[in-house]
């Protein structure tokens, strides 16, 4: 190579990219958007180093890990240094740590690091319902007007908050902030219309980062077998089930002949695979179920890309249309989504049933594909972002 040649590519500029989300807590779908997220910042943004900026509220770090039972305290600890060394083992997670409730002590660390671009999402960030919120408000998922660098969201979430919620004070503060976005995306109705109501009509929506990357198969027969789960006879995944509801569901099918089986915990379940299996085990395990009953965004993703039969179930009295809602709207499967409000369970069970058969694989596949390409098309726009400010 010439030395011209070599003086262009010593000019060339690494931008620098930091993602801030709720990446590392006991929601194993949470973990696999972050990383999700992070892989295809770095595989479609040329010249970027990408990484998940290691930052969590000091309350929400407590709540990871304290419990007054200390087995679970011990499990959650476990549970806590698994998460953290699967994303620094992919070089995901390389950022200085902080912790703290302190909004303007977390905006002075974020712009010591000269970061080019932050990219808030995915997960339900910009929810915060007062005096139950485990966060302070603001804090640095909402960055701040003041910060260097572009900002933008992938697909962030306020889930089933409500505005009116909020003092005036509070609306101000939350307008204030996402107005001094450079890019938005949403991930679900709601948060959109928040957003419009709000005035802030430039917004794109996007799919979940779990959508916009494959993963290698993985063959997870043994784990199954050595946990006495026979591959001859039909498992049914539960996850997010609530008792009252679930237990005379699970009953009906442990009496058709199914397994119960949960991927993370639940007293319902014959087997809980909870610390049995790694992150990436634990989303091929939905290849393996007949049926998945969950009230989990990503059981359901996870489920719709496997192909794996599924119904989502809503517990929420509220009217607003939630991120699972949303979701399943995307890929025209509203039928596989029932509201538990106001029926008994012979009613839930009934509908429950009705989604046992299989999905469309064709109209399925056509969907995650058109909605991988808008994820992609926006993040494209990320990098267009980020040239014409080097120019």
């Amino acid at each position: 190579m010439g030395r011209s040649n070599l003086a262009l590519f010593d000019v060339i500029k690494m931008n620098k990219i930091g993602i801030l989300t709720y990446h590392n807590n006991k929601n194993r779908g949470a973990i696999l958007q972050a990383y999700c997220l992070w892989h295809s910042l770095k595989e479609r943004i040329e010249n970027s180093e990408v990484e998940i900026i290691d930052y969590r509220t000091r309350t929400q770090e407590i709540d990871r890990i304290y419990s007054l039972n200390p087995r679970v305290c011990l499990e959650n600890l476990f549970d806590y240094t698994t998460c953290t060394k699967f994303l620094k083992n992919n070089d995901a997670l390389t950022s200085k740590k902080i912790i703290t409730n302190n909004h303007q002590k977390a905006i002075k660390h974020l712009k010591k690091e000269n970061y080019d671009l932050f990219v808030v999402g995915s997960d339900q960030i910009w929810s915060y319902r007062k005096n139950k919120s485990k966060r302070p408000f603001p804090n640095a998922y909402f960055l701040d007007p003041s910060l260097g660098g572009l900002k933008a969201s992938y697909a962030a979430s306020a889930n089933k908050m409500k505005l009116d919620s909020l003092s005036k004070t509070e609306r101000k503060i939350y307008k204030k902030h996402i107005s001094a976005f450079d890019k938005i995306s949403v991930r679900d109705e709601h948060t959109e219309n928040i957003l419009k109501d709000l005035k802030i009509s430039d917004v794109d929506r996007v799919p979940d980062p779990t959508i916009l990357m494959d993963f290698q198969q993985k063959d997870l027969k043994d784990v199954l077998l050595s946990n006495d789960i026979s591959l001859d006879e039909p498992i049914l995944a539960i996850n997010q089930l609530k008792k009252d509801i679930g237990k005379p569901i699970v009953n009906h099918f442990r009496k058709k002949g199914y397994q119960i089986v949960a991927p993370n915990r639940s007293t319902l379940a014959d087997l809980n695979l909870f610390g049995k299996v790694d992150l990436l085990e634990y989303y091929h395990l939905h290849k393996y179920f007949d049926f998945v009953i969950t009230g989990s965004l990503h059981t359901s993703i996870f489920s719709i890309k496997h192909n794996t039969p599924f119904v989502t179930l809503d517990y929420s009295e509220k009217t607003v249309i939630d991120k699972v809602e949303s979701l399943l709207g995307d890929f025209n499967l509203l039928n596989r989504h029932i509201k538990t409000k106001g029926k008994d369970n012979s009613e839930i069970l009934t509908k429950v049933e009705s989604c046992e058969k299989k999905m469309d694989k064709n109209q399925v596949e056509k969907r995650l594909k058109f909605l991988r390409n808008k994820g992609f098309d926006y993040i494209k726009e990320l990098e267009v972002l980020l040239n014409e400010k080097n120019v």
